[in-house]
């Protein structure tokens, strides 16, 4: 086995998380982040506007380097998929007029191949040859495995994904040549290529054991503190708390190479400022503003809006433990209570799909049964009735300073006030929330985030089984419990269809989640900015940005 890491471990630790306890950035947690520009000219004249640099400005400066370890910084995991060598990444297809993460067209990047034997168990990496880091030294299969020897080590991010395709030890990824790499599951699994798209980043490990010591063998101090050195970008300079300068890496030997020469990520925290520089024309991009100040952007001369479609799920989550939604009917009120239409239509502007499952669209398996409720008062006094309720009370749960979430409350509370349900409005703050969350005391609570894997078993995973990291509903159904256990071994893709019609004709009876809506992600830009790709994980791959200016 290799020497465990003990270095200090930032919020992303996963280890001794079960199989269902996986990487996932949800509940809440905003996984795109704000990206603009600073001025125009800056004193050596890398801003200058049409010179091939984009000037992005992020909200906050990354943790740390060191991916191992980081899971809930989203300014950081944004960055390393810029930065670090990935041997594999999503392609990219069309929805709706717009270019999305394509999760069935997973592609080589910096490898030449990931392909399974017949049996779906081993998987064989064939790297490209002659690539070089920024050091110089060659990217080989030794790299690979050091790289996941460190994982394992952490017993943190890639460790505790790995479990779901059968991955747990060391000895499982084995070097064939220099340019040849298996992976030995313990048992074959439709996740592996989108698991290993989350995972198969790669260290210059001839450079970090160059600065490992006794005490850290795994080099954690020096690559906590020091950039990676090239995926689709390289990390020309980084200023501590300041700004972050990205080149295009030009060693890159895969699809999609960078259409910009360089990237200039300067921190500017308030929301406010980024509003105004690209009104000003001062900023190229803003991510993550709030649906009013996009709505308000779109009129601007010089501004761009480009929507794309999202996998972000917005819900109620019930818990099915609490009283009085430990009654399947009060849950079913609920759901019928719920002004579907009335919320798309005016917290997002119209902005969002209606869903009729718990499964996400365009996730593979979802069917339109999977959540019969639909905004009916009738419906919802006659499930109270069928509960022998007149009315309930209970308190909903939301986020502090979510404007959306805090519009949305209002809504349900005014709508379900008319079928006896008396909510009381509760915002907590990041902490204050994640406390309760662990406590299990919320009966209702809004959620939002997106799946890193574009697949029910991940969802079920992640959400929806017994002890799941954000089943905040205490769900459990044991005929889901069993079609989940039985889905880790089955690859074929229309028996795995069937399993996930019944897990969503499940939840259609159980209704832990009243599901609201998947809101479009909207990308303010200067109208020069071209090249979005919405990505599936929320972490923008920048180097399909480009400028025509």
């Amino acid at each position: 086995m290799a020497q465990s890491i003990s270095s200090h471990r930032p919020p992303g630790d996963l280890s001794g998380l079960s199989r269902r306890s996986v990487l996932q950035l949800g509940g809440g947690v905003a996984l795109l982040v704000a990206v603009g520009a600073c001025a125009r000219d800056d004193a050596d004249g890398t801003g200058a506007a049409g010179d091939g640099t984009l000037r992005i400005a992020v909200p906050s400066y990354p943790s740390s380097w060191d991916q191992d370890f980081v899971g809930f910084d989203p300014i950081a995991l944004m960055l390393y998929k810029n930065v670090f060598p990935y041997l594999i990444d999503y392609g990219v297809t069309t929805v709706d007029g717009a270019e999305i993460s394509d999760t069935e067209n997973i592609i080589p990047t910096f490898a030449e191949s990931f392909e399974p034997d017949a049996e779906n168990r081993v998987w064989t990496l064939r790297l490209r040859e002659g690539v070089t880091f920024a050091s110089g030294n060659e990217l080989t299969a030794h790299d690979v495995k050091w790289s996941k020897d460190r994982a394992f080590a952490a017993q943190a991010n890639v460790a505790g994904i790995y479990r779901l395709i059968g991955l747990t030890e060391p000895d499982q990824v084995r070097v064939i040549d220099d340019y040849t790499v298996e992976f030995h599951q313990a048992f074959p699994s439709a996740l592996t290529r989108e698991i290993q798209a989350i995972s198969l980043y790669v260290f210059d490990s001839q450079e970090a054991q160059e600065h490992a010591t006794d005490d850290d063998p795994w080099a954690s101090d020096w690559i906590a503190g020091n950039p990676p050195s090239g995926g689709y970008f390289r990390v020309e300079s980084a200023t501590q708390g300041q700004e972050v300068l990205l080149s295009r890496n030009p060693d890159y030997p895969g699809p999609d190479p960078a259409q910009i020469d360089q990237i200039r990520l300067t921190v500017v925290p308030a929301a406010s400022n980024q509003r105004l520089q690209l009104q000003n024309g001062d900023i190229d991009v803003a991510l993550g503003m709030s649906q009013r100040d996009v709505a308000d952007l779109r009129e601007l001369d010089g501004v761009a809006v480009i929507s794309a479609p999202s996998n972000e799920q917005v819900a109620i989550q019930m818990s099915v433990e609490t009283a009085p939604f430990d009654d399947v009917n009060v849950r079913k009120a609920l759901a019928y209570a719920v002004p579907y239409e009335q919320i798309i239509a005016n917290v997002y502007g119209g902005d969002a799909r209606p869903v009729q499952s718990l499964v996400p669209l365009d996730m593979p398996g979802y069917d339109e049964r999977g959540y019969p409720y639909t905004y009916d008062l009738d419906a919802a006094r006659a499930a109270l009735d069928e509960a022998g309720l007149d009315s309930v009370q209970a308190e909903l749960v939301f986020e502090t300073d979510n404007e959306t979430q805090q519009q949305l409350a209002v809504l349900v509370q005014s709508e379900a006030a008319k079928v006896g349900i008396e909510l009381e409005l509760t915002p907590l703050d990041p902490g204050t929330l994640a406390e309760r969350r662990n406590q299990k005391n919320i009966p209702l609570q809004i959620t939002s985030g997106q799946m890193w894997v574009n697949d029910v078993e991940y969802l079920l995973a992640t959400s929806l089984t017994e002890g799941a990291a954000l089943n905040y509903s205490n769900y459990r159904n044991s005929e889901i419990e069993q079609i989940y256990e039985e889905s880790h071994t089955v690859v074929d893709e229309a028996e795995r269809n069937q399993l996930w019609l019944r897990v969503q004709e499940l939840l259609a009876e159980d209704v832990p989640w009243a599901i609201i809506c998947q809101p479009n992600f909207n990308l303010p830009v200067r109208d020069h900015v071209t090249g979005w790709v919405q990505p599936v994980d929320g972490l923008a791959r920048l180097q399909h940005l480009s400028s025509s200016s």
